[in-house]
């Protein structure tokens, strides 16, 4: 099913998603979530948050809005192509509880969950079934892109700033002088 035919206003579950997909990659039971980076491995040399951030000013949901990401978390945003990366550089495997593991090329993982997002009235949509979260790109001045993944389909989309999604946030590594740096 294509997103785009699906009505954003129209917050149902989708039972499309039964079953793991992708199967055989699952953390083990010592595995849990810290507020630390992991390196995937990825050519870019990114490294990716193993939690999503909280948002202290919205204690019901851990959701933000564009602007209020983008002012709050600055260049700790993933950009577009971060998350292009992300996608094309590593294993996807969807866990039936709502979340992906998402395997890098050097074995380590994140978790991705499925935690749905608030419309621009509020509304709360499609808890552990679809995931979205903020780019630090912009499309123009009303839209920009985010990360949007339901069982069976990961991809980029762009709409309404207004929309409250998820954040995970990077930290960039660079070379200098045959030296990592990380900022």
């Amino acid at each position: 099913m294509a997103f785009a035919a699906l009505a954003l206003s129209q917050c149902a579950k989708n039972d499309e998603c039964s079953g793991e997909q992708g199967g055989g990659h699952k953390p083990d039971d010592s595995t849990s979530v810290t507020d630390e980076y992991v390196d995937l491995g990825l050519m870019s040399m990114t490294m990716w948050k193993s939690a999503n951030e909280k948002n202290a000013a919205n204690p019901d949901n851990d959701f933000f809005t564009y602007d209020e990401a983008v002012a709050t978390f600055g260049n700790s945003l993933p950009t577009r192509e971060q998350f292009m990366e992300l996608r094309q550089s590593c294993e996807w495997h969807w866990v039936d509880a709502g979340y992906y593991i998402v395997v890098g090329p050097n074995k380590n993982y994140i978790l991705l969950p499925a935690e749905g997002f608030c419309d621009c009235m509020g509304e709360f949509c499609y808890p552990r079934t679809y995931g979205f979260y903020w780019s630090s790109t912009p499309n123009g001045s009303t839209k920009a892109w985010y990360l949007n993944f339901y069982c069976n389909n990961i991809y980029m989309y762009n709409d309404k700033r207004c929309y409250a999604n998820s954040v995970r946030l990077i930290k960039n590594c660079i070379v200098k002088e045959g030296k990592e740096v990380r900022r």
